[in-house]
């Protein structure tokens, strides 16, 4: 043989064992995308079966809600914001469903525990007997947790808290003394006094 033909034939050998090499890199890397892709999917089911849990507890409040204050409330609070530099007004298209729930969990805990959302906030919940401040203490821990970073419109989110102490709080021990002269602004005002 030639010195020539020996030459290509280690020339071959050489790339030979690099594409072995570079089959082993290759074959390492695409298990560690499949490992990976596995892990989104997996999330992806896992946040698909949580949405369907908010989803299914949100109806649930929706048709349970029979204040339509509280109702017209919460649609002022999550779908209209307003920009502090500009003051413009925005609606949004959808709204923080976890923030709501949170807002209702307490008063309906038997029912989030039927629907499965119960686990994502159990933690929080205040100890019996609720009161105002203990509500309140219960929405600032969990409002560092879940929140999607939209600034909400603080008075109508403050005339919603009020409309759901007002609705779901009136008999606890801190609720401030409300009466039957007071129109419904000043029994609102007492209430946002104890809130803040």
């Amino acid at each position: 043989m030639s010195e020539e033909s020996l030459q290509v034939i280690e020339s071959w050998e050489v790339v030979g064992a690099g594409a072995e090499k570079l089959t082993e890199e290759a074959i390492a890397k695409v298990n560690e995308e499949v490992r990976q892709a596995r892990q989104v999917a997996q999330q992806l089911i896992q946040d698909k079966a949580k949405n369907a849990e908010f989803a299914e507890f949100l109806t649930f409040l929706l048709w349970e809600i029979s204040n339509d204050e509280i109702i017209s409330a919460l649609y002022d609070a999550f779908f209209i914001t307003i920009d502090p530099k500009t003051n413009t007004t925005y609606l949004r298209k959808t709204m923080n469903t976890i923030v709501v729930i949170w807002l209702f969990y307490p008063f309906y805990v038997a029912e989030a525990e039927h629907f499965g959302v119960a686990k994502h906030f159990s933690s929080f919940l205040p100890e019996t007997p609720l009161t105002i401040r203990k509500y309140m203490y219960y929405l600032g821990q969990l409002s560092t947790k879940y929140h999607d970073n939209i600034p909400v419109n603080q008075p109508r989110f403050i005339d919603l808290l009020v409309l759901i102490v007002r609705e779901y709080l009136r008999n606890v021990e801190d609720f401030p003394v409300l009466s039957e002269d007071m129109g419904v602004e000043e029994q609102k005002m007492a209430i946002r006094k104890v809130l803040s």
